[in-house]
């Protein structure tokens, strides 16, 4: 698994195309144990970093900050009742990121939390779900660490290894309800609809930590309904299984040595269980589909790729492994 602090040998064949480097809009971000967070600056120099989640329902800054420096509040009909919404703040120009996606009711605005229901205790002071990421056309580099934005016409560019579609459940108007995206996966010989999440996370146990090579609790992963986690475990007993190895759910991790997207074999990826309900039933219900899991992090540090919402296209561009 790919470390934030250290640099991995390539060991495989390295597939490139075009670079969209020469206009992209490059975003501040940080790249640590497989997630992917955005560290903007405010107009006084001061970061203020978002984790980013296209598998996340919403878009939020802390209490704490609006309070120190006074942000606006915009009252909003929810219901029967308000809800209290922040424009995204202003940041210095050269370290900025964008707005939310306008056409939802947030209106590209942010919801206000305390940083300890934000957070839960990780060092970050908002998060942007997945209606920041809608109506966006996003360049991934995992290998490289980085995180652009590119316009249509620099899409149109690109010379993708690999083009999937992706599902997105929406409303009578055609609009995105969560913005979720959903993409199919080949493990095994058999086809799982899936979360594209890139804020898929395991705290991982200290043997986990071990045996991933992870410095630190926090990680990004990949999720596996439980039914189909222990046939893999039950058919395949060299596929490598930790016990316990997510130390919130006392959950078992496997690591399984190769999974297909599109025309695209990679591996190996590690898969956290989960129970079946979390995806068959809860995440369903915000998808186009019956969704078995989620791809995160443990699956796209292998990959640089375009995610392109307004066309609900994966473009994949590059893989190392």
């Amino acid at each position: 698994m790919k470390l934030f602090h250290h640099k991995r040998k390539i060991l495989g064949l390295i597939l490139t195309v075009t670079s969209l480097s020469a206009f992209a809009e490059q975003l501040p971000a940080l790249f640590i144990n497989q997630q992917v967070y955005l560290e903007p600056q405010l107009t006084n120099g001061t970061k203020v970093r978002f984790f980013t989640d296209t598998g996340g329902g919403w878009n939020v800054i802390s209490k704490e900050l609006l309070e120190k420096y006074n942000w606006p509040i915009h009252k909003k009909k929810s219901g029967d009742g308000f809800t209290e919404l922040t424009p995204m703040p202003s940041f210095k120009k050269g370290h900025s990121i964008p707005a939310g996606d306008q056409h939802n009711f947030m209106e590209g605005k942010l919801f206000i939390a305390t940083q300890a229901k934000i957070a839960r205790g990780a060092n970050y002071q908002g998060f942007l779900g997945g209606r920041w990421h809608a109506g966006k056309i996003l360049k991934y580099d995992y290998p490289k660490q980085t995180l652009s934005q590119i316009s249509k016409n620099e899409v149109a560019q690109i010379k993708a290894i690999h083009t999937q579609p992706l599902g997105f459940q929406k409303n009578d108007q055609g609009a995105y309800t969560t913005a979720f995206p959903s993409i199919d996966l080949i493990i095994d010989g058999q086809t799982h609809p899936m979360l594209f999440d890139t804020g898929a996370t395991v705290h991982l146990s200290k043997e986990a930590q071990h045996q991933l090579k992870v410095q630190g609790e926090r990680a990004g992963t990949s999720y596996m309904a439980a039914s189909v986690f222990d046939q893999w475990a039950k058919k395949h007993p060299d596929w490598l299984v930790i016990d316990k190895a997510d130390i919130l759910l006392d959950e078992p991790m496997i690591q399984v040595p190769k999974v297909t997207l599109g025309n695209i074999t990679l591996g190996p990826v590690w898969f956290t269980r989960r129970q079946d309900k979390n995806f068959h039933e809860y995440m369903s219900k915000f998808m186009d589909r019956k969704i078995d899991g989620a791809i995160g992090g443990s699956l796209l540090q292998y990959l640089s790729f375009v995610i392109d919402y307004p066309k609900e296209q994966l473009h994949i561009l590059e893989v190392r492994q």
